[in-house]
This record gives C-alpha cells, structure tokens and sequence, in this order.
C-alpha cells in the first residue's frame, strides 16, 4: 500500500510540473511577442538602406567596389575564363587554382559558379535599391540622374555576364525558350523572393531595357564620377553593342559601336600601347575597374606569372598555347611583345610565359604581383565588332577598312593593308584572338560562334592538356551553385549536372 501511495504521489507532482511549465513557457512567449518583433543586430532592414543622398553614392560604390572582386573581372571573368580553353595549358607543377574549371569538371558545389552567382546578385542588391528607392529621399535631380544611370547600367553588365556564363548562347530561334537567369528588378529583399528563370530572349531584352533607360538618364545627368570609377555614356553605347552583336542584330551593333567611335576615344600608338598594360591607363580604354595603391582589387596576372616578388623567377601556373604565341610571329606586332615574355622559370626550364597583367609598378610592394587594373572595354572592341558586323552583313570592303585602321595601330605600319581575297569572317575571328585574349572574351566567342576546342598536348604540362569539348557540350553552361538550389525551390538546374 505505501508503494502505491508513493507511486501516486510521483505521478501527481510529474503532472503538476508539466502542467506549470506549459504554462511558463505559453506566460513567456507572450511576454516576448516584442523580443521577436525587434530588428535583428546583425542586419540592416532594405528601408534603413537608402534614407539619404549619402546612402545612394555609397550604393553606387559598393557596384563598383564588386567589380574588383576575383568573382568577378578581378580574375573570373577575365583570365580565368579564357584560360579554361585552348589557350592555355596548366604547367607540371601548377597549384590547381581553377583546376576544376580547367579540366571542366564544374559541379553545383564549386567555388567558381557559386563566387560568379554571389557576386552578381550583390551586385543587383545594391542596383535595385537604388532605383527602387532614390526618388523617395531629397537630392539634386542631376545627380540623381546621374546614380540612376550608373545602376541601370551596372544592372545590365552584370546580368550580361552572368547569362553567358550560365545559359545557352543567344539563338533567335530557341530564344524565347531556353532557360536564362532570373532577372531581378523588384524592390530588393532578395532573400524573401524565390525567383524562377527568366528565358534568355526575356534577359536580352531585359539588359537593352535597362541600358536605354542609363542612357536616358546620362542625358542630362551630373553623374557621379569619383577617382575615375564611374561608366560613361560610352561604355553604355559600346555595351548595347556587345549585347546585339551576341544577338546576331547586326545593325543595332554598327548603330551603337558607330556612337562609341565618335566619343573622343583613339586607337593607342605601339607605345601608347604598352602603356595600357603596364601602367593602365591610355585613351583607348573606355572603361576600366579602377584600383589605387590603398585599393587595388584581384591580380588577374597572378596565375600566368606568379612570382613572390618582382626580383624572382615565375612559377606560372598556366602558360600560353605555342597556336597562339605563332599568331604574332609575322611582322612586328606590338600586342605580342604586350602579353608574351620568354623567361626562365622556377621548375627549371625556359620558354613563352603569359605578361599580359605585368604588374603595374605603383603596387610592386603593395599588392600580388599579376595587379594591373581590368580592362572591361576598349576602342579595339568596336573596331571588331563593327568588322565583324559589316562582314555579317557583306559588307567587306568597310569590314577591311576597319580591321587595317586596327592593325596600323598595333604594327606602326601606315601603309598596312589586308589581302581583298582573304576569308574575312576567319580573319577577324583570329584579330579578336590576337587582340582581346585574357580578358574574357575567348570562351564567350566560342561559345556565341557555336564552336568547340582541344588541347595538343605540348611540353612543360601535363594536366587535362589534351582535353576535347565539342560546341554542344552541356558544360558550356555552368551549373546552377548548390546555395541557391538549396535555398529557391523554383530554380531549374541546367541538364547534365
């Protein structure tokens, strides 16, 4: 019997205090309803973002400060890139820095498309709460102008590359049904949104959209320009004339490069030449991603040369392809003697390295050596891309005319002409090769020209050097990065992967 009373009495104070921390815990999360309405610590809420024309510069600053990201054209988007093509071999003793990329073995939960996909999304971030929320806060109405054109066209860049990289190459016919990226422009809480894709004819458009609109705004717009950061109503003109040259609209292309060659810019001089690369600066450059001594971003060089000081021999991770050092071999080109050097090296041997990001000498002790500032776009571009668009168009009387006005400048020769029966279209794709190579264009012409690679094996490399991919290879596409599968039930995986 006191067994069964105490048993009893065990089961009555177990339910007594069950019953009382019920009631604590139901007593507590009410008296906490507040605790969890309170604004996270460690987060800034979208509309404590942009409350003054201070917050709308740093916006502006904060898109051009991702530029130098190694995400993006501090080293993805220009050498690495081309560097996973025939271009370059990796040497016997590389340190497999974009070892994946190289040997296309990308997968979803690779650094490479997960750094690229961060990165632009940042970047949109910043672009759409600007041109959502400026017009709510007080300021001049030509510097705001001037943020608005700069958003809408750093919106546009970055949707560009991120669908080259990540969807099929614009095809009119397939257009409106291949899958792109998502394309963004709501009030920015990215994290509470699930986009799907948009196709790729809806991200074309989207881009031509938003670069009208920055050129709209560029009209009368004080923009903001601080320490030479700032896009110009050119680099706007010569980006709608990228973006229609991808889209086969070879009149629009002409249209736009034709307002880019009328804006004060010139061809550089076999000096002025050297000078872009090494000192980063010349007339030619239409846009670049400015660096100084006390901000300077990725060295896209660092992997071609990659020495531990200027006094030491390289250890180059990748060298250049023998096809492409033969490019410069007949008469005197000064784009080869730009991004070519024979040098010795630390594994022991001799022979053609990659010098086309010398290092610019104001960062010799400052930064990695391989810092010279990105190039995004140059005049040579549109003297490629109208070439190619009149040869397009069969026109190749003016397409020759506009090459030989390039080649002048990059021989010294005056008197410099082409021969009338040469295969135009061939020719030009072999200029784009010689002149813009390592700085991210290579991958995307193979890719837009429906054209595949292979690596002939050559001395000094071993890994993936003869690796084959054909122009309908899926790997064309990178995969979708694992985060965002994860974290958006409505994105699609591009197939193979």
């Amino acid at each position: 019997m006191q067994i069964v009373l105490l048993f009893k009495q065990q089961e009555m104070l177990q339910k007594i205090f069950k019953y009382t921390f019920i009631a604590g815990l139901v007593l507590s999360l009410c008296s906490c309803e507040d605790f969890f309405k309170q604004k996270p610590h460690d987060k800034t809420e979208v509309e404590d973002i942009l409350k003054s024309e201070r917050d709308a510069v740093n916006l502006v600053n904060g898109m051009y400060m991702s530029f130098k990201s190694g995400n993006s054209y501090g080293t993805y988007l220009t050498s690495m890139l081309d560097a996973t093509t025939d271009v370059a071999f990796a040497a016997v003793g590389f340190s497999n820095t974009w070892g994946d990329a190289y040997a296309w073995r990308l997968n979803p939960g690779s650094a490479e498309p997960a750094g690229i996909w961060g990165n632009v999304y940042g970047t949109v971030f910043n672009c759409n709460t600007l041109i959502n929320g400026i017009h709510a806060i007080e300021m001049d109405e030509d510097k705001s102008n001037g943020l608005l054109a700069q958003a809408h066209l750093g919106r546009a860049l970055v949707y560009h590359n991120l669908v080259r990289v990540f969807a099929k190459a614009y095809n009119a016919e397939t257009a409106q049904s291949d899958l792109g990226i998502p394309y963004i422009t709501e009030y920015p809480e990215l994290e509470l949104l699930e986009p799907e894709r948009n196709t790729v004819e809806e991200v074309y458009q989207l881009m031509i959209e938003d670069i009208k609109a920055s050129l709209q705004y560029f009209e009368d717009a004080t923009f903001f320009d601080t320490n030479n950061y700032g896009f110009n109503e050119a680099f706007a003109n010569g980006l709608a004339a990228r973006i229609y040259l991808d889209m086969q609209n070879y009149e629009m292309a002409i249209e736009y490069a034709e307002k880019v060659m009328s804006a004060g810019f010139s061809l550089a001089t076999t000096d002025e030449f050297r000078d872009i690369w090494l000192n980063d600066r010349g007339n030619e450059i239409i846009w670049k991603v400015q660096y100084s001594v006390t901000d300077f971003g990725a060295a896209p060089g660092y992997n071609f040369f990659n020495r531990n000081n200027v006094w030491s021999d390289p250890n180059p991770d990748y060298i250049p392809a023998n096809w492409w050092v033969d490019l410069y071999e007949t008469g005197y080109d000064v784009r080869g003697s730009s991004y070519i050097t024979n040098s010795k090296t630390l594994y022991g041997w001799t022979g053609d390295l990659i010098y086309k990001y010398p290092t610019n000498p104001d960062y010799v002790m400052a930064a990695t050596q391989g810092t010279n500032m990105p190039k995004v776009m140059r005049l040579a571009e549109m003297y490629l891309i109208l070439a190619e668009a009149e040869a397009k168009l069969d026109d190749k009387d003016a397409a020759i005319g506009y090459l030989e006005t390039l080649l002048k400048a990059r021989t010294g020769d005056n008197e410099y002409e082409i021969d009338p029966n040469v295969e135009i279209h061939s020719f030009i794709a072999q200029e784009r090769k010689k002149e813009l190579m390592f700085e991210g264009f290579y991958w995307f012409d193979l890719k837009r020209r429906g054209e595949g690679f292979e690596r002939v094996p050559q001395a000094h490399t071993l890994v993936a050097n003869d690796l084959k991919i054909e122009a309908d290879d899926y790997r064309w596409q990178w995969p979708i990065p694992r985060a965002e599968l994860n974290g958006n039930p409505n994105i699609e995986q591009n197939p193979g992967y």
